[in-house]
């Protein structure tokens, strides 16, 4: 006999929230909600589902204070049973007729909106209340942090969690209270290095991120970067399969010259000394050529006057030329030969060295290098201590530095590689 389980019999019948329940009332009544919220989850009943979180959240509020309470466990299960609900949703095709009114408006807005109203809302229930400042990402637990931005990714939005990420990462450690350190941060770590940049395209950022970190143990930074390296290198694989080879045409059969006429008749056999250069076998009348210069210029690759060896029956053997007429093919046609040339000494190291130098190395040049390499870094070293507002990123790295001690001259080192990367990417990005 099959037993069928109504929605009726899945909802709460009756919920209380005076304060005579206690704590430990109101955690058994969460947690016996959370279980039939997540069975119906996983039956797909959206209906059922969204009801539930409805009256969880009902007896969940915001934190009086910044301190940990007994519901800090219960909002964070809640919270991304609820994230992981509506982002299903908004990326599937559900059926409209069935969905709750909340849901159906969700699914008007844009992928931007819909990750920054979740995230706005997850701010507002985990800020203590007591608080008169904004909802801040620095009571946002890291479990919440990576729901969000997994959601970002799923719905093809992966800007807005970098930037949720970056916030996070500068306003962290604020409160004990708060995991922050340890597996958390890895974990944040984790999918903003892995899954938010190489979406976006970010790997060498990812690499030069890595290496200011030094939070992290040994093994587990080099685990991220083998990591990444792996995901570059199917990324690559991945786009050179996509991309489609062009075709080339068929190389057409190069045409033969026009053969000139000879005098001889195309019966006799041919003696050749290059593969240029046609010698006759029978002798044939001299042919007079009209020529404007001396007679050092008549030697080239299309007249070759016959050699005494010829004169006697002996021909010269047929891939091996004789040696003045290797010589004769290499000088240029109707130049003088200049004997003066085979005297001339190569010049030394010392002096390619001089020259080199004081052709690369004047004075206008030095100056532009040490305008570029010296003031501008230092200047931007400057601004940017003197800069009041801050993007996340930025507090990021300047955290990182500051927990690395480093010297003034490290600080104007990196800031040197720094530009001198911005500038090599803005050229390769067709920004220079």
């Amino acid at each position: 006999m099959t037993t069928t389980v109504s929605t009726a019999d899945m909802l709460p019948h009756k919920v209380s929230s005076a304060p005579s329940t206690g704590s430990l009332s109101m955690e058994a009544t969460l947690q016996s909600l959370y279980n039939r919220a997540a069975r119906a989850f996983l039956h797909r009943d959206v209906t059922v589902t969204f009801t539930l979180l409805n009256t969880a959240f009902a007896l969940l509020s915001p934190p009086l204070a910044p301190s940990p309470e007994p519901l800090d466990a219960h909002r964070r299960k809640w919270d991304i049973l609820r994230i992981t609900l509506e982002t299903t949703v908004f990326s599937s095709a559900p059926d409209l007729a069935t969905l709750p009114q909340p849901l159906r408006e969700s699914l008007l807005l844009s992928p931007q909106s819909f990750i920054s109203t979740l995230y706005a809302r997850s701010l507002k229930l985990f800020t203590p209340s007591s608080l008169p400042r904004k909802p801040s990402s620095a009571f946002l637990p890291h479990q919440i942090l990576i729901t969000l931005v997994a959601s970002s990714i799923k719905v093809d939005c992966p800007n807005f969690g970098r930037e949720i990420t970056e916030d996070w990462l500068s306003k962290r450690g604020q409160y004990d209270f708060i995991p922050s350190a340890g597996e958390a941060y890895y974990k944040v770590l984790e999918i903003y290095c892995l899954h938010v940049l190489p979406r976006l395209g970010e790997w060498e950022y990812v690499r030069e991120f890595l290496s200011y970190e030094n939070e992290l143990s040994s093994d587990k930074r080099r685990e991220l970067f083998l990591a990444l390296e792996a995901l570059h290198a199917q990324a690559q694989e991945s786009t050179r399969r996509e991309t489609p080879k062009p075709e080339t045409p068929p190389s057409p059969t190069p045409a033969l010259p026009p053969r000139s006429l000879s005098p001889a008749s195309s019966s006799s056999s041919l003696s050749t000394t290059s593969t240029r250069t046609a010698v006759p076998a029978s002798p044939r009348p001299k042919i007079i050529r009209r020529q404007s210069t001396s007679s050092a210029s008549a030697v080239s690759d299309a007249t070759v006057t016959r050699s005494p060896r010829h004169r006697h029956g002996k021909s010269t053997p047929r891939g091996s030329p004789s040696t003045s007429l290797l010589r004769a093919s290499r000088i240029p046609r109707n130049l003088p030969v200049d004997h003066s040339l085979a005297t001339v000494q190569p010049p030394t190291s010392l002096s390619l060295i001089r020259s080199y130098f004081s052709h690369y190395f004047t004075a206008n040049r030095i100056v532009t290098l040490s305008v570029l390499f010296f003031l501008i870094p230092l200047l931007s070293l400057i601004i940017r201590r003197r800069r009041r507002i801050e993007t996340p990123a930025d507090q990021v790295r300047r955290r990182l530095l500051e927990a690395r001690g480093d010297s003034i001259a490290r600080q104007l080192w990196n800031e040197l590689v720094r530009a001198v990367l911005d500038t090599v990417r803005m050229g390769g990005g067709g920004l220079v």
